[in-house]
């Protein structure tokens, strides 16, 4: 049986694995799912993919179990088969950049809008910089970062990407917001140390971990722009317990602001 353990072989290496177990995943714990799907990117044109677009409706009610409206969520996930150690220097967050980009992605900053709750305002140290040892084939993490980012700046603001699970729904979400994450196979290897540390003591990351980046890019009008992101890593092990987390903060944060802002177009 020669053919089938050289087919074998194919399925082992190739890394699909993850990609299955991620979908699988999200799709047991609720959320639609898109595999792979391919676009053109603006400057290029040139075709590209990210691994798994996931989006998931969230309610959102009156006191009186009033239905507003929905908030839908959507991950664009980038699946990494790690076959070697990564090394990632951490720095505290450009906090202000950071609450930035939390108003930008999701209409808070009213005065009654707490946005300190939101988890990428976390008042932790992020990752900046990163190296991997020669285990990995090229730089692992920066094609995870370019396919992320790109597949973000790409598919902002276009909606009824995937078709919402009740279909009686006709009306259209009354906000996106748009999470890029690194799903990883496993977190055996990965290692962090701080940019302030002159001594440089090196320890494995066994949590969930932000990377901060600068992201420059062309636009659909060719416009040169440079955005600040926080991308969520971590290993398939904590992605349930991050999907739970991420409904127990941003998402009843940005219900409870929804609620507000109906509450006071109401009263004018």
């Amino acid at each position: 049986m020669a053919n089938e353990k050289e087919v074998r072989e194919i399925v082992e290496r190739s890394g699909n694995r993850l990609h299955t177990q991620v979908v699988n995943l999200l799709r047991q714990e609720g959320w639609s799912v898109l595999v792979s799907p391919h676009y053109s990117d603006n400057f290029t044109e040139k075709p590209r993919e990210i691994d798994i677009i996931a989006e998931k409706q969230f309610d959102i009610r009156e006191v009186f179990n009033e239905w507003i409206g929905t908030l839908d969520v959507r991950l664009l996930i980038e699946c990494k088969y790690l076959k070697g150690k990564s090394v990632f220097w951490f720095d505290a967050k450009d906090k202000e950049r950071a609450a930035e980009r939390i108003k930008k992605d999701t209409g808070m900053g009213h005065p009654n809008s707490d946005i300190s709750k939101m988890h990428h305002a976390e008042d932790t140290h992020v990752a900046k910089l990163f190296a991997t040892d020669k285990s990995d084939e090229g730089d692992v993490w920066s094609r995870a970062i370019n396919q992320n980012l790109n597949a973000f700046v790409y598919y902002r603001g276009r909606t009824d990407l995937i078709p919402p699970k009740d279909r009686n729904r006709v009306q259209r979400p009354l906000l996106y917001v748009s999470y890029p994450l690194i799903v990883c196979n496993s977190f055996d290897d990965v290692y962090r140390t701080d940019m302030a540390d002159e001594d440089e003591e090196i320890v494995k990351i066994n949590v969930p971990f932000q990377l901060e980046v600068n992201y420059a890019y062309t636009n659909s009008a060719h416009v040169g722009i440079n955005e600040y992101f926080l991308i969520d890593v971590m290993s398939i092990q904590q992605l349930p317990k991050f999907l739970a987390y991420i409904q127990s903060t941003d998402v009843a944060i940005i219900q409870e602001k929804i609620r507000w802002d109906k509450r006071v177009k109401g009263r004018s």
